[in-house]
């Protein structure tokens, strides 16, 4: 890289003696000031790895938001109600008392004097520094889209964008969201209620664009089932408002999308404004070398505003990483930062879904496993029979052994690839591991290191909430990703979503459920002992004008009861909540129910008959379970329920569309015979 006029050229990272050299003049020294710009995760951990190192280092820390320091990467899971707006605090001042440490909030560093080595904050105070950090992140970007100034836009970024957002979802009937990357899944799920709808915009790709097509599609309909309707391929034209408020969002292909509340998640760009201004040599973001220096070597950039190699991230992971080279360089050691896989980790209710390690690799062989009827999507990147990436959609108790496989390079067999082509495991008998079976020294928090031992410890000592264990030991404080792996350690899995008109359709199910029971288990109804019939309620089901009658509100039934199942799968019919289709779906499937009781009489039938009456059956049977499940999973805290009710409305359906050609093929055959 090379340095402007004035600035000291800063040591090459590829030479130890330099790195030292270059610490020694200004890090050895007692009574160093440290200061760090930016109080987001990435700028806490740069301060307390600082500040630990020498107990005469003085640390300040300054953060603009009128906040105390909170986890940035939690705000989707407090946005969904996962979390409480304590459990996101990361402000806590170091726990080494003989070290001092300052955090200055709603404080902006508005200059950076390189030449007097000082910060002037907006009150045009002066800060000296011996080493500075800029840790200071990235900004939403805004798209460029007519009305994106209305009332109601809103971004997704920071703690006072998650309280508004907070306050518009229980107030919006309609929310879009503009932008499909993780953020812009998660904002979507995190503004879903029962009550209102909530529109996901997939201009090109969904989560990221590795996935292929089938990856895209089993995510679709994840995010359909959890009540998110996925847009793809129709750009907004603009965003329709009345009065100054956002009343709808128009789209290429003519449709109005009808909302009160609109959100864009459509990237970020790396806050470089101090860097430039200070002289600092910058392109997307703050360039550093490989101890995470700048063009001046006495101050350091860590983080999403840091580019290293040409490359920035929006992720924390590699903002740790990036941290640990930089404390390391300035204790006067060398640990050169090599750059970090662009991870990226999605969760929400029971289906989580990851892009780990090199999934970009064109010398790698990939592994596919795909069954969209469980809503599972595994893919591996394997090179000379060593594990280098994997994207996963769904749950996949094999992770634990597959992270380490990764991290450890260990070679994967290859009758283990070939029974993953059959079946997605790799591992027959490691694929239940629980992790309360694993050794104390595996590590279950990744972004803290924290181990199942030092959990189990800290649960034994009375940590018996996911609030208290995350408190006492780190774990799932940054990233969350890891809170699967406790809920399990608690037995203490997060609840699902509650649906709209989840008590009728929970009875529905259940008067379904024993109207079948009746159909099967009762005796026929017989034929009155005279020739004629005068009993009028006979006539339902032994005269052949009412059973025509009854015959063809069957039929119509069905057909109607298909309307949900097309409903959730041709994207233009979007009319109405899918809860509400939902809830007139088990009101017709009981109706329907009723008639076929005064159909059949109670009879089973035989041949061709027999075939259409087991279906109808099963169909009723398993939708009503599908019911059931759906109507209580707010109260059941199995982590597979959603799983099991994914399968049975597969069943369901499946069963549901045989019957309008049973039925068919059954008038036709009662009619031509």
């Amino acid at each position: 890289m090379n340095t402007r006029s004035g600035i000291e050229p800063r040591p090459s990272p590829d030479n130890n003696n330099c790195t030292n050299a270059s610490s020694s003049t200004h890090v050895q020294a007692k009574h160093q000031s440290l200061i760090v710009i930016g109080s987001g995760p990435v700028g806490i951990r740069a301060a307390r790895m600082l500040a630990g190192q020498n107990p005469s280092h003085r640390v300040t820390v300054f953060g603009e938001e009128p906040h105390a320091p909170y986890n940035r990467v939690q705000l989707s899971l407090y946005l969904s109600g996962e979390v409480g707006r304590d459990s996101i605090n990361i402000g806590e001042r170091s726990e080494t008392s003989t070290n001092t440490q300052e955090q200055w909030v709603n404080s902006r560093i508005v200059e950076i004097d390189r030449r007097q080595k000082r910060v002037v904050d907006e009150n045009h105070k002066s800060w000296p520094y011996d080493i500075l950090v800029i840790a200071t992140g990235s900004t939403a970007v805004v798209p460029d889209i007519p009305g994106i100034d209305l009332e109601n836009v809103l971004r997704f970024r920071t703690l006072a964008d998650t309280e508004s957002l907070l306050e518009r979802k229980e107030q919006s009937h309609g929310v879009f969201v503009i932008g499909s990357g993780p953020l812009g899944i998660e904002a979507a799920l995190g503004m879903k209620t029962r009550e209102n709808r909530v529109f996901l915009q997939a201009r090109n790709y969904l989560l990221d664009p590795s996935l292929d097509k089938r990856a895209q599609e089993i995510l679709a309909d994840s995010l359909e089932t959890a009540g998110v309707h996925v847009l793809q391929g129709d750009p907004i034209t603009h965003i329709k408002g009345q009065d100054g408020k956002v009343i709808g969002v128009q789209l290429e292909s003519g449709k109005l999308i009808e909302c009160d509340t609109v959100v864009y998640c459509t990237g970020v760009t790396p806050n470089t404004g101090l860097a430039k201004d200070a002289g600092l040599e910058t392109a997307r973001g703050i360039l550093v070398n490989d101890v995470m220096q700048t063009s001046d070597p006495a101050i350091y950039a860590v983080g999403e505003c840091a580019e290293h190699g040409g490359q920035t991230y929006g992720v924390v992971a590699p903002g740790f990483e990036q941290v640990s080279a930089m404390s390391t360089h300035v204790s006067g050691f060398a640990m050169p930062y090599k750059g970090s896989p662009g991870n990226i980790q999605l969760k929400f209710g029971s289906q989580p879904s990851a892009l780990i390690g090199d999934v970009n690799n064109p010398h790698a062989r990939s592994y596919v496993y795909a069954n969209r009827l469980k809503g599972i999507y595994r893919k591996l990147f394997v090179i000379n029979q060593r594990l280098i990436g994997y994207i996963h959609i769904g749950r996949w108790d094999e992770l634990p052994s597959l992270q380490e496989f990764l991290t450890t390079e260990q070679k994967i067999k290859t009758r283990s690839l070939l029974q993953f082509d059959k079946s997605g495991n790799l591992w027959r008998d490691s694929a239940q591991k629980h992790v309360k079976d694993q050794p104390d020294d595996y590590i279950v928090c990744l972004c803290e290191s924290v181990t199942r031992g030092t959990l189990t410890s800290a649960m034994e000592g009375g940590n018996r909430t996911m609030e208290s264990l995350c408190g006492a030991t780190k774990a799932g404080v940054t990233c969350g990703s890891c809170k699967p792996l406790l809920a399990q350690l608690l037995d203490a899995p997060a609840p699902n979503l509650v649906m709209r008109h989840y008590k009728p359709i929970y009875w529905f199910s259940v008067v379904a459920i024993v109207l079948m029971a009746m159909t099967v288990l009762f005796k026929p109804i017989g034929i009155g002992e005279s020739a004629q019939v005068t009993w009028q309620l006979e006539k339902l089901w032994f005269d052949n004008f009412w059973k025509q009658v009854s015959g063809y509100t069957l039929l119509a039934l069905s057909l109607l009861a298909a309307g949900l199942s097309i409903r959730k799968r041709w994207k233009k019919l979007n009319v109405g909540h899918l809860d509400d289709w939902r809830y007139v779906h088990s009101i017709i499937g009981v109706i329907a129910l009723a008639v076929l009781m005064i159909h059949t009489g109670l009879r089973m039938g035989n041949n061709l008959n027999f075939v259409l009456m087991a279906v109808f059956l099963a169909a009723t049977l398993t939708g009503s379970l599908v019911g059931v499940f759906m109507a209580r999973n707010h109260h059941w805290t199995d982590l597979k329920l959603r799983q099991h009710r994914t399968w049975w409305s597969r069943v369901h359906y499946t069963l549901l569309w045989m019957l309008p050609a049973l039925l068919g093929y059954h008038i036709f055959a009662v009619y031509y015979f």
